[in-house]
C-alpha cells in the first residue's frame, strides 16, 4: 500500500496541470465553425487523400462519405451482423495506408449473429465511386463485448502497414491481464491480414490473440495518436478517477486489475482498491502521462495538432472530454514529460460532450459531440 501511494504521489506531481505564469506559452485565438450538425452520436472521423471525410454514427451503425464540397452519401447503414448497443456499436475509422492502391478502409464495431457477439476490426472496399462499402475482410474477431458497456474502439495507423486497435475490457475484471483476452488491450497487427507482426512482445504464442498484443492492463482505450516521432500515445477512461494519457511501450503493463482481492469473486471492482495503474502487480506498471485526478473527466479522441497556427501549441496533443464538456491541449517534452496544459474557453463547455478529434488534411482540428441529439462536427482553427 505505501508503495503504491508513493508511487501515486510521483504521478501527480508528474501530471498536474503546468501552472507557472512566467513559463506558460502563448495562447492563439481558437475559430470553430459548425461543418455538420443534425447527427446521432458522431464516434470517429477520417480523411480520404482527396479532403473527403468519413464519420461515423455509432448507434444508427452508419458511416457517410461527405465530400469536400459538402455533398454527402452513406456507405453503410446497419449492414448484417453490426451490433450496437451502450457504448458499443460502429465506432473508429481509419483509411487504409495502401488507400490509393486499394480503396480499403478499415471499421472497429459491435457485432453479433446467433449466438456469436463480439467486437471486430472490418476492412472495407470502397468502389470506383466512393459510393458503396463492401466488407473484404474481418481483421480482427473475438474482442470481448457483454451489454456494450467498455467496448473500445480504437484504431491509428502506425509505421508502413502496422494497424494498432485500442480496446476496452468489457467491464469484465480479469480481461485486461489476461494475456488469452484481447480486452482492455492495445493490439498492433498487419492492417491487410489482421496477422502477427515481428515485434509483438507474443508473437510466438501459441494463442492467435495473444500474438498481436502490443500493451495491456488498460480499462477502456478510446483515444489513439501518433506523434511526429512515430510514438503511439493513447486516451483511457478511468473509472471515478484518474483517465489517463499514456505513451504505449512494447509489452507494457499499464495496471488496470478490476478484481476482488477475495479468491473466486468474479465481480467487476471499480472501489478504491483498484488503482488504474495498480503497482502491487507483478513486474513493472507503466506509470501515466497525464491523469484527471480525483474525478473522471471521460477523456475519449486525441490528435496532435501540427499546422503553424498552434504556434508554440504546435506538436501538442488535442484531447476531447465527454463529461467535461472540453477539449485539452497537452503539450509534452521530446522525451514524453507533461509541460503544459490549456482548455480553451472557445471549447470548454460550449458544444457539449465532446467526443471525436482528427487533424483533416487542410491542417484544421475536426471534432465531433457526443450529445445524442443534433450533435455536430466542427472545424477548429488557430490563428490570429
Amino acid at each position: 500500500m505505501k508503495r503504491w501511494c508513493l508511487a501515486a504521489l510521483v504521478v501527480a506531481l508528474l501530471s498536474g496541470p503546468f501552472t507557472s505564469a512566467s513559463a506558460a506559452t502563448p495562447r492563439p485565438a481558437l475559430h470553430v465553425t459548425v461543418v455538420r450538425s443534425g447527427l446521432s452520436i458522431p464516434w470517429d472521423l477520417a480523411f480520404l487523400p482527396d479532403g473527403s471525410m468519413l464519420y461515423t454514427e455509432r448507434s444508427l451503425k452508419r458511416l457517410t462519405l461527405r465530400e469536400p464540397d459538402g455533398s454527402e452519401r452513406v456507405l453503410l447503414s446497419s449492414p448484417p451482423g453490426m451490433w450496437a448497443s451502450g457504448e458499443t456499436g460502429l465506432m473508429s475509422v481509419e483509411v487504409a495506408a495502401d488507400f490509393a492502391t486499394t480503396h480499403d478502409i478499415i471499421t472497429c464495431h459491435g457485432y453479433k449473429s446467433g449466438t456469436t457477439q463480439d467486437v471486430r476490426v472490418v476492412r472495407w472496399h470502397l468502389d470506383a465511386t466512393f459510393s458503396t462499402a463492401t466488407l473484404k475482410r474481418t481483421l480482427v474477431r473475438g474482442l470481448p463485448s457483454t451489454s456494450g458497456r467498455h467496448g473500445g474502439c480504437a484504431l491509428v495507423k502506425g509505421s508502413g502497414n502496422m494497424l494498432y486497435i485500442g480496446t476496452g475490457d468489457a467491464a469484465t475484471g480479469r480481461n485486461p491481464q489476461n494475456l488469452y483476452s484481447g480486452g482492455g488491450k492495445v493490439l498492433r497487427v498487419d492492417a491487410t491480414t489482421g496477422g502477427t507482426l515481428a515485434g509483438n512482445p507474443f508473437r510466438h504464442s501459441a494463442d492467435m490473440m495473444t500474438r498481436k498484443i502490443y500493451t495491456y492492463g488498460h480499462r477502456n482505450v478510446q483515444g489513439l495518436a501518433r506523434r511526429a516521432d512515430g510514438r503511439i500515445w493513447s486516451v483511457e477512461q478511468g473509472s471515478y478517477r484518474d483517465d489517463e494519457v499514456n505513451l504505449l511501450s512494447n509489452r507494457g503493463n499499464y495496471g488496470w486489475n478490476p478484481v476482488p482481492r477475495t479468491a473466486g469473486d468474479p465481480s467487476y471492482n471499480e472501489g478504491a482498491n483498484s488503482p488504474m495503474t495498480d503497482h502491487s502487480l507483478p513486474g513493472a506498471q507503466v506509470y501515466a502521462r497525464w491523469r484527471s485526478g480525483a474525478t473522471t473527466k471521460a477523456t475519449s479522441g486525441a490528435t496532435f495538432v501540427t499546422s503553424s497556427g498552434w504556434g508554440g501549441w504546435r506538436g501538442a496533443l488535442a484531447v476531447t472530454a465527454l463529461k467535461d464538456s472540453s477539449l485539452r491541449l497537452m503539450r509534452f517534452s521530446s522525451s514524453a514529460t507533461l509541460l503544459e496544459t490549456w482548455i480553451p474557453a472557445e471549447l470548454d463547455g460550449t458544444y457539449g460532450r465532446l467526443r471525436g478529434a482528427v487533424q483533416g488534411p487542410d491542417g484544421a482540428l475536426y471534432v465531433t459531440t457526443s450529445n445524442g441529439t443534433n450533435d455536430q462536427i466542427l472545424r477548429v482553427t488557430a490563428g490570429p
